[in-house]
Protein backbone atom coordinates (compact mmCIF):
# COMPACT_ATOMS: atom_id res chain seq x y z
CA UNK A 1 0.00 0.00 0.00
CA UNK A 2 1.27 2.92 -1.00
CA UNK A 3 1.26 6.04 1.80
CA UNK A 4 -0.85 8.87 1.00
CA UNK A 5 0.74 12.00 -0.71
CA UNK A 6 0.53 15.51 1.05
CA UNK A 7 -0.03 18.61 -0.57
CA UNK A 8 1.85 21.64 -1.57
CA UNK A 9 1.92 24.40 -0.09
CA UNK A 10 3.63 25.71 -3.35
CA UNK A 11 1.65 24.06 -6.25
CA UNK A 12 -1.46 23.01 -3.81
CA UNK A 13 -1.30 19.60 -5.30
CA UNK A 14 -0.96 15.92 -3.55
CA UNK A 15 2.42 15.19 -5.05
CA UNK A 16 4.45 15.60 -1.74
CA UNK A 17 6.46 12.53 -0.59
CA UNK A 18 9.68 11.66 0.94
CA UNK A 19 13.28 11.73 -0.36
CA UNK A 20 16.67 11.94 -0.13
CA UNK A 21 18.78 15.05 -1.39
CA UNK A 22 22.26 14.38 -1.99
CA UNK A 23 23.59 17.72 -1.05
CA UNK A 24 21.38 20.45 0.63
CA UNK A 25 23.64 23.98 1.15
CA UNK A 26 21.76 26.52 3.39
CA UNK A 27 22.61 30.03 4.78
CA UNK A 28 21.28 30.31 8.02
CA UNK A 29 21.48 32.97 10.46
CA UNK A 30 21.82 32.77 14.19
CA UNK A 31 22.95 35.14 16.99
CA UNK A 32 23.20 38.13 14.19
CA UNK A 33 25.63 36.41 12.22
CA UNK A 34 25.25 34.01 9.01
CA UNK A 35 26.41 30.45 8.29
CA UNK A 36 26.89 28.57 5.64
CA UNK A 37 26.04 24.58 5.82
CA UNK A 38 25.65 21.86 3.96
CA UNK A 39 24.15 18.39 4.89
CA UNK A 40 24.97 15.55 2.90
CA UNK A 41 22.04 12.82 2.02
CA UNK A 42 19.31 15.22 3.95
CA UNK A 43 16.02 13.53 3.83
CA UNK A 44 12.95 15.95 3.56
CA UNK A 45 9.51 16.02 1.69
CA UNK A 46 9.73 17.16 -1.58
CA UNK A 47 6.97 17.84 -4.43
CA UNK A 48 7.24 15.63 -6.96
CA UNK A 49 5.45 18.02 -9.50
CA UNK A 50 6.95 21.60 -8.37
CA UNK A 51 10.47 20.69 -6.38
CA UNK A 52 8.99 22.52 -3.35
CA UNK A 53 11.41 21.16 -0.12
CA UNK A 54 9.05 20.99 3.03
CA UNK A 55 11.33 20.63 6.06
CA UNK A 56 9.80 18.49 8.39
CA UNK A 57 10.89 18.62 12.55
CA UNK A 58 13.94 15.33 11.83
CA UNK A 59 15.01 17.56 8.57
CA UNK A 60 15.08 21.08 11.10
CA UNK A 61 17.02 18.70 13.77
CA UNK A 62 19.15 17.87 11.54
CA UNK A 63 19.86 21.54 10.40
CA UNK A 64 20.34 22.63 13.53
CA UNK A 65 22.65 20.06 14.36
CA UNK A 66 24.96 21.37 11.08
CA UNK A 67 24.20 25.09 12.49
CA UNK A 68 26.08 24.28 15.55
CA UNK A 69 28.96 22.68 14.23
CA UNK A 70 29.31 25.60 12.32
CA UNK A 71 28.92 28.15 14.78
CA UNK A 72 30.84 26.27 17.25
CA UNK A 73 28.43 25.42 19.53
CA UNK A 74 27.59 22.79 22.12
CA UNK A 75 25.29 20.91 20.72
CA UNK A 76 22.07 19.34 23.42
CA UNK A 77 24.04 16.17 24.46
CA UNK A 78 27.20 18.12 25.58
CA UNK A 79 25.35 20.23 27.54
CA UNK A 80 23.49 17.39 29.11
CA UNK A 81 26.64 15.51 29.56
CA UNK A 82 28.58 18.26 31.40
CA UNK A 83 25.54 19.23 33.69
CA UNK A 84 25.02 15.49 34.76
CA UNK A 85 29.20 15.08 35.07
CA UNK A 86 28.78 18.16 37.48
CA UNK A 87 26.08 16.23 39.59
CA UNK A 88 23.62 19.57 38.90
CA UNK A 89 19.78 19.59 38.27
CA UNK A 90 18.73 21.85 35.53
CA UNK A 91 16.92 23.88 38.24
CA UNK A 92 20.79 24.15 39.76
CA UNK A 93 22.42 24.68 36.68
CA UNK A 94 20.04 27.55 35.71
CA UNK A 95 20.40 29.10 38.83
CA UNK A 96 24.15 29.31 38.38
CA UNK A 97 23.50 30.83 35.31
CA UNK A 98 20.58 33.33 35.91
CA UNK A 99 18.50 31.53 33.15
CA UNK A 100 15.07 29.72 32.88
CA UNK A 101 15.06 26.48 33.74
CA UNK A 102 12.92 26.00 30.66
CA UNK A 103 15.54 27.38 29.01
CA UNK A 104 18.25 25.26 29.94
CA UNK A 105 15.71 22.40 29.26
CA UNK A 106 15.32 23.30 25.54
CA UNK A 107 19.04 23.59 25.14
CA UNK A 108 19.38 20.32 26.34
CA UNK A 109 16.54 18.76 23.71
CA UNK A 110 17.71 20.81 21.05
CA UNK A 111 14.64 22.67 20.48
CA UNK A 112 16.47 26.34 21.08
CA UNK A 113 19.89 26.82 20.55
CA UNK A 114 22.13 28.94 22.74
CA UNK A 115 23.01 32.31 22.42
CA UNK A 116 27.01 32.26 21.76
CA UNK A 117 27.39 34.31 24.63
CA UNK A 118 25.66 31.99 26.78
CA UNK A 119 27.95 29.06 24.72
CA UNK A 120 31.21 30.94 26.43
CA UNK A 121 29.31 31.19 29.75
CA UNK A 122 28.35 27.74 29.68
CA UNK A 123 31.68 26.69 28.99
CA UNK A 124 33.46 28.71 31.32
CA UNK A 125 31.63 27.03 34.09
CA UNK A 126 31.94 23.63 33.27
CA UNK A 127 35.78 24.10 32.70
CA UNK A 128 36.33 26.69 35.86
CA UNK A 129 36.16 25.98 39.10
CA UNK A 130 36.79 29.76 39.66
CA UNK A 131 33.98 30.37 37.48
CA UNK A 132 31.08 28.23 39.53
CA UNK A 133 32.66 30.00 42.50
CA UNK A 134 31.74 33.68 41.62
CA UNK A 135 28.32 32.10 40.14
CA UNK A 136 27.53 30.38 43.30
CA UNK A 137 27.63 34.11 44.96
CA UNK A 138 24.53 35.80 45.35
CA UNK A 139 25.53 38.85 43.66
CA UNK A 140 28.66 37.80 41.52
CA UNK A 141 31.01 39.12 43.98
CA UNK A 142 34.22 37.74 45.10
CA UNK A 143 32.87 34.77 47.11
CA UNK A 144 33.78 34.36 50.37
CA UNK A 145 37.00 31.58 51.80
CA UNK A 146 34.29 29.28 52.63
CA UNK A 147 32.64 29.17 49.03
CA UNK A 148 36.12 29.39 47.04
CA UNK A 149 36.36 26.27 48.71
CA UNK A 150 32.83 24.57 47.97
CA UNK A 151 33.16 25.64 44.06
CA UNK A 152 36.47 23.87 44.21
CA UNK A 153 34.72 20.13 44.88
CA UNK A 154 32.83 18.65 42.78
CA UNK A 155 29.42 20.31 42.71
CA UNK A 156 27.55 17.38 44.25
CA UNK A 157 29.39 18.88 47.95
CA UNK A 158 27.72 22.60 47.42
CA UNK A 159 24.10 20.64 48.47
CA UNK A 160 25.55 18.77 51.03
CA UNK A 161 27.47 21.97 52.20
CA UNK A 162 24.51 23.96 51.88
CA UNK A 163 22.33 21.31 54.64
CA UNK A 164 25.23 20.72 57.46
CA UNK A 165 25.89 25.12 57.34
CA UNK A 166 22.35 26.23 57.08
CA UNK A 167 24.16 28.63 54.31
CA UNK A 168 22.55 29.11 50.67
CA UNK A 169 25.63 29.16 48.47
CA UNK A 170 23.23 29.17 45.21
CA UNK A 171 22.15 32.39 43.37
CA UNK A 172 19.34 34.25 46.11
CA UNK A 173 15.87 33.29 45.39
CA UNK A 174 16.55 30.34 44.28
Amino acid sequence: MTPALRKCISCRERSVSPTTLPTYSAELEHDGRKYSVTVNDFRVLQCQRCGAIVLDDSANETLSRALRREAGLLGPEEIHANREKHRLTQKQLASYLRISESTLSRWETGAQIQQRAMDALLRVFFDSPEARSILAGSSGAVPNPLQTRIASMPLVGVEEAEKVSGTVYGPAGK
